[in-house]
């Protein structure tokens, strides 16, 4: 089990961000639990709701979804787990070898679960304006993963210098809060500019497509969030923003390829030298258009050249025009030095 976030950011991570796909039910939770572990997820990451602390009854749904609540303050309180919920969550966690994180939505979700220790807290779009919970993450010494999907160039630039400053460990994400979001809206030149500033860089994609996130992972970024469900086509929030089990595979296997590509230097000279044999098999030799007798004097116009390369290459016309021909030779044949006089 990874322990420290150094360690961890030894190379991309893959967050499975479970959202409300629970739809409430502790149960439902420990079957995706087993299902991320089973494909190899890196970490599951879990929101934690505290209706009282963060909501009121003038905060609107979602525009295109029908809920069965009245409110959205009655939404969560549907979907929230109590601290005795969490331990057992977090510890099943432990049990099935894959790290348990979560978004504090407010300080008193942060508090309830602080000394579950995760290895990082993952700070929301709308979070990210929340410097009461930020600060007292950073004075706890924590480390972060932020997404940036509501944020400006001034105020992201604000915080990554916040984070140096406090010297906190932290990921910075390239987010798009919308759901879903479009090819044109992910904004894969914005992860190149916050690689640029020296920090961890990621992206945190709600487009529903393994596509953003490849691409992300083709710049060696250090985290891929996406949210995760069982079934696309469920009618729950961020079904079509979300990838289900089997993109979930397909992503974790180019992370892993990705990764190899990125990480190991190919030294040419080495490679070709190593190939020797089979640059011999794909290249070609000097050999004759047609048959010619003993004794004839090879002209350029009389070569072609065929495989294999063992022969007279092509800067070898020199060794091999003006020559005369030992014996007859016929057309097929490389032509080598025993048959020159």
């Amino acid at each position: 089990m990874i322990r420290t976030f150094k360690e961890f950011l030894k190379k991309p991570r893959i967050v499975a961000e479970v959202g409300q796909s629970h739809g409430g039910s502790i149960t439902k939770v420990f079957k995706i639990i087993d299902k991320l572990s089973e494909i190899g997820v890196d970490v599951v990451k879990f929101q934690t709701h505290l209706a009282y602390f963060e909501s009121t009854i003038e905060e609107n749904f979602r525009q295109g979804f029908n809920f069965k609540h009245k409110s959205r303050i009655d939404y969560w309180r549907d979907h929230e787990f109590d601290k005795k919920q969490w331990i057992k969550i977090s510890n099943y966690c432990r049990k099935k070898n894959i790290l348990f994180a979560t978004s504090p939505f407010s300080i008193e979700a942060y508090e309830m679960l602080k000394n579950l220790k995760p290895l990082f807290w993952k700070i929301g779009s709308g979070e990210f304006f929340s410097e009461d919970l930020i600060n007292k993450i950073v004075s706890d010494r924590q480390n972060i993963v932020i997404s940036t999907g509501l944020s400006k160039w001034s105020e992201i630039n604000k915080k990554i210098s916040f984070f140096k400053r406090k010297k906190i460990n932290f990921v910075i994400l390239q987010c798009t809060t919308k759901y879903p979001s479009l090819e044109k809206d992910i904004g894969i030149n914005i992860i190149d500019e916050l690689l640029k500033k020296k920090c961890f860089a990621g992206l945190s994609d709600h487009s529903g497509s393994i596509y953003p996130s490849l691409l992300a992972l083709a710049k060696n970024v250090s985290l891929i969030e996406v949210h995760v469900i069982d079934n696309k086509k469920k009618n729950q929030p961020d079904a079509s923003s979300s990838l289900d089990y089997d993109q979930i595979r397909l992503l974790l296997n180019a992370r892993d390829k990705f990764f190899i590509m990125n990480s190991l230097k190919v030294n040419k000279d080495n490679v070709a030298k190593k190939l020797f044999k089979s640059k011999i098999l794909f290249t070609k030799s000097a050999s004759l258009k047609e048959k010619k007798p003993k004794g004839y004097i090879i002209k350029k116009k009389d070569i072609i050249f065929k495989k294999p390369g063992s022969g007279y290459g092509y800067r070898d016309y020199g060794k091999i025009v003006g020559k005369r021909l030992r014996n007859n030779l016929k057309e097929n044949i490389l032509i080598k030095k025993k048959h020159l006089v």
